[in-house]
């Protein structure tokens, strides 16, 4: 009938209702600035249940997910380890000061505010209280000059040449050929998991340097992350893990990595 609209348009209309509302929501900071806010909250973020040693590294994307909003990548482990995880699928940026998390059908699952440039806070659930946390410092500048494939390159050439990285404001420096090796790892309290870890000091193709998981390891965690790549950033070491997410290792006396308490579960690595 004349006027009709079919139901399948309705559904269609209802579908992309969220990714309009981010659209208008962005646009309505003016295009130069939506742009800049967009690409400032894109990139890896630590989500933390407070008062508890229960943390987990998300990637915030660019691209739009399916019905609407923006993708969130995250392990599997992230899931179990923060439950309410379970339920995210899509992200999206809501005037310039909150970051909600939202499931499938678009509901909010977590709505974060902002508290800095760099952590946003958000109530759960059951009133606890979750924190949104930049891993790389210093977002504006991030937004306005974001890293490229060939600099990350360029700079592990340069931290090849030079064989050393300077510890930020510790005067403690970490040695590219000492991190270089064969590693056991160890899962908390020394546990031996029988996994060994080849951190080789050739650049790999994206930047940073070659790791490598022997391919005897049993370990189901250890071999779902399954290291692929590694760098110095800080005198920190961090891993890269086939999917793209990080680990950050803080090295111990003895020479050997201890993993960042805030990052979950424990894990070091001892070198052979």
């Amino acid at each position: 009938m004349p006027g009709t609209v079919k139901p399948s348009r309705l559904s269609r209309a209802a579908g992309a209702w969220p990714a309009l509302m981010m659209t208008v929501s962005l646009l309505s900071c003016g295009p130069v600035q939506a742009i800049t806010l967009l690409r400032a909250e894109t990139g890896q973020w630590d989500v933390t249940l407070e008062h508890a040693n229960k943390s987990c590294r998300v990637t915030l994307r660019a691209g739009p997910a399916i019905g609407g909003g923006r993708s969130v990548g995250m392990p599997a482990g992230c899931r179990k380890a923060l439950p309410v995880l379970g339920q995210v699928e899509t992200w999206s940026l809501v005037g310039d000061d909150h970051i909600d998390f939202a499931d499938k059908s678009g509901a909010s699952v977590l709505d974060f505010v902002s508290q800095s440039d760099e952590i946003f806070v958000a109530s759960g659930p059951q009133g606890e209280s979750y924190r949104l946390e930049s891993v790389e410092h210093g977002l504006p500048q991030k937004a306005a000059a974001p890293a490229t494939a060939p600099s990350r390159t360029m700079e592990a050439a340069k931290s090849q040449e030079a064989g050393k990285s300077q510890a930020a404001g510790s005067g403690a420096v970490v040695r590219l050929s000492d991190a270089a090796g064969r590693y056991s790892i160890l899962r908390e309290g020394g546990k031996d998991t029988g996994c060994m870890l080849t951190l080789d000091d050739k650049s790999a193709a994206k930047g940073g340097f070659k790791a490598s998981l022997a391919p005897a390891c049993r370990d189901q965690g250890i071999v779902i992350f399954d290291p692929v790549g590694w760098r110095l950033v800080g005198g920190r070491l961090e891993l890269t893990a086939r999917k793209g997410h990080t680990a950050v290792f803080d090295q111990q006396p003895d020479g050997g990595w201890q993993k960042d308490p805030k990052q979950g579960k424990g894990l070091g690595l001892k070198k052979q």
